[in-house]
């Protein structure tokens, strides 16, 4: 198995960018590289968004649906895009240190089945009220969040979390339905 391919703190405002870098020593790009690549950092940058990941991806490495973690840390991303969907068997993903805001983006990642580790912590988003017990609860095979094992606790208290908003939503669509 190859190392990562490392294009951190190479200032890349866009994972387009990355084609134009060569990656942190100690990592080699596709091109006569036959060892399978599964894991690109691109931590420590000035990346916004990730509409450009899937062309940027398949552009460096062999095989990109062997990608099972891949490290977003230290950037500038609001928004989560539907693109990390086409990486099924990745296992983990960091996105801490980011500006995310909203507990909606971390429902885009229910559609990656292998997902064990995720890191959020340092973005807006860790502030809000209940933020563990949502991400467990709608990331249920998480083994680790934020550098931190999942617990049986976690497990039970993320499952009230969901029972008792779930029952919020239920009443608030009556209450409406009644007006």
């Amino acid at each position: 198995m190859a190392p990562p391919l490392d294009f951190s703190f190479k200032n890349l405002a866009t994972l387009t960018d990355s084609l134009e870098e060569e990656p942190r020593k100690g990592t080699k790009l596709k091109e006569g590289y036959t060892d399978i690549v599964t894991a690109v950092r691109y931590n420590n940058n000035s990346i916004h968004e990730l509409g450009d990941l899937v062309p940027s991806i398949t552009s460096l490495v062999v095989n990109p649906a062997a990608i099972s973690w891949l490290d977003f840390s230290f950037n500038d991303i609001t928004q989560l895009d539907d693109s990390l969907l086409q990486f099924p068997n990745m296992t983990t993903l960091y996105l801490h240190g980011n500006q995310l805001m909203s507990l909606n983006e971390v429902k885009r990642l229910s559609g990656l089945p292998c997902l064990r580790t995720l890191t959020l912590h340092g973005n807006p988003l860790e502030a809000l009220d209940g933020y563990r017990q949502f991400v467990l609860g709608t990331l249920p095979s998480l083994k680790q969040l934020d550098f931190s094992s999942v617990t049986k606790q976690d497990r039970a208290d993320a499952e009230n979390w969901k029972k008792l908003c779930s029952k919020k939503m239920k009443m608030s669509k009556k209450k409406k339905v009644a007006e």
